[in-house]
């Protein structure tokens, strides 16, 4: 099978937010629970995980009830940072997509946070892609494959026709699990059990991704 769809994961491969979101959880976390909580930390344990996913696995003795409020609080600095600071956006990876749609080739941005959507809106990318995923709706998150099938549905394509970018190991894992091949961005840590690795997505063409398929 052929290269038909090329599916993004949002976060840390086209626009910048994971030192908003680290800074979220870092303040909230300080203030309740007096829990250091390190860039690493946010990489390593919840990075690309739904916000009560991301609870859950910090404290895991949270009710609910304290999850939704911790997901509230979350939410609200993260608002707040995103306005006081805004977003970088990774102009090497919306360069590619556009490329990509030139070369008739769907594109997905498929991301566990209700926050990518609007800003890919409100930034004047979210217009090149053919569908968004809505991963927050996916009834398992990463590792499991299930926001990577609900997109190549919604795309009408095989899983096997699709390639994944992902900056987050769990990503990484669901979209192999998925069975599609996948490709890292490994701007700052190293990523296992990929297709391909690239630090930078100039490294990447639309040739090289159906190389993949060869």
């Amino acid at each position: 099978m052929g290269l038909k769809a090329v599916i993004f994961d949002v976060d840390g491969v086209i626009i910048d937010t994971a030192p908003l979101h680290h800074k979220s959880w870092e303040t909230v976390l300080k203030r309740d629970y007096n829990m250091k909580f390190t860039f690493a930390d946010f990489k390593n344990k919840i990075d690309g995980m739904p916000r009560a996913k991301g609870v859950k696995a910090l404290l895991p003795m949270a009710d609910d009830k304290e999850v939704d409020r911790i997901c509230a609080e979350k939410q609200r600095y993260f608002e707040i940072y995103l306005k006081k600071n805004g977003v970088k956006i990774f102009k090497s990876t919306v360069n590619l997509i556009i490329k990509l749609k030139k070369e008739g080739i769907k594109v997905a941005m498929a991301s566990s946070s209700r926050n990518a959507r609007p800003i890919l809106e409100k930034e004047g990318i979210f217009k090149y892609f053919d569908i968004d995923a809505e991963g927050a709706l996916a009834k398992k998150g990463k590792p499991y494959p299930d926001i990577f099938l609900r997109a190549a549905k919604k795309l009408k394509v095989k899983p096997a026709e699709c390639v994944v970018f992902e900056d987050a190991q769990i990503g990484i894992d669901a979209a192999n699990a998925a069975k599609m091949v996948s490709i890292g961005v490994t701007r700052e840590h190293e990523l296992k059990k990929t297709n391909l690795n690239v630090k930078n997505m100039k490294q990447i063409n639309v040739n090289k991704i159906r190389e993949l398929f060869k």
